[in-house]
């Protein structure tokens, strides 16, 4: 009886710890996740190294956290101010930005890009916002190194009044 017990334990916990194998990716400021026949490769650049892997044939050696898939998810949780919440994530940036807001009210949204010295380089969002949380991703991998300046304005149906908050992120390349 005991042997079988304790082989219903070691196919459970076989199972259990197959159960786990999902396709990581990388969540840092920079690096990368690649995958070959092999096995994978993970790694983080700039980090300082908490979590220490290797593995020989698997090829699996990585630095930083794993996730199972790269949705974010603690972005905006936002806290709101006098009108609203404007969140910039990461900071600094290497491929891609997050911006995220959440209004009190109907209104119409603009988010500008500009440079450190105040030239416009793009309009990013502009959009009449209804409710809810927004997120939205902005590739900053053509842009230079340097600091850059997200700047959202927002003019209630309500009262007409705008509201503008700007938010300071640095590319790094």
């Amino acid at each position: 009886m005991k042997k079988i017990y304790t082989a219903w334990l070691m196919l459970f916990f076989a199972f259990a710890a197959n159960a786990q194998m999902l396709t990581p990716t990388v969540i840092a400021s920079t690096g990368g996740y690649s995958q070959n026949a092999n096995g994978s490769l993970s790694y983080t650049v700039g980090e300082m190294t908490m979590v220490q892997t290797f593995s020989a044939n698997g090829n699996i050696l990585t630095q930083g956290f794993q996730q199972p898939n790269d949705n974010i998810t603690g972005l905006i949780d936002m806290t709101k101010d006098e009108f609203g919440s404007f969140v910039v994530y990461p900071n600094p940036a290497v491929d891609n930005l997050w911006f995220g807001f959440l209004l009190p009210e109907e209104g119409k949204v603009e988010i500008t890009l500009y440079n450190a010295i105040g030239q416009k380089i793009s309009d990013v969002y502009n959009t009449n916002y209804d409710s809810g949380k927004i997120v939205e991703q902005l590739n900053v991998s053509l842009y230079a190194a340097g600091m850059y300046i997200l700047t959202m304005n927002f003019v209630s149906d309500k009262d007409g009044k705008l509201h503008s908050v700007s938010k300071k992120f640095q590319i790094i390349n």
